[in-house]
């Protein structure tokens, strides 16, 4: 694949774009920037940082400071998302 259109990229799926090779251009009309992939081994390294910090955080705490700051409190952790979904179900 030459290049990507921003079309493009809202037809296809993550993993597609995962899968491409190399940095891949993305075109909006005559602008063009490339796209590229993930260090799997980076991505690694700064989730788990991500995770070493969160450990010692208080979600009621930090929900009712950042309502204050104007910043969405909504907790995004795994277990929070992991239990909305199911309540869902």
């Amino acid at each position: 694949m030459a290049h990507v259109s921003i079309r493009d990229v809202q037809k296809i799926s993550g993993e597609t774009i995962g899968a491409l090779p190399g940095p891949t251009p993305m075109k909006l009309g005559d602008l063009t920037t490339p796209v590229r992939t993930a260090n799997p081994d980076h991505l690694a390294a700064v989730l788990a940082r991500a995770a070493s910090l969160a450990r010692d955080r208080h979600p009621a705490t930090d929900a009712a400071a950042l309502a204050g700051m104007g910043i969405d409190p909504t907790d995004w952790s795994v277990e929070a998302v992991q239990a909305l979904r199911a309540s869902q179900r």
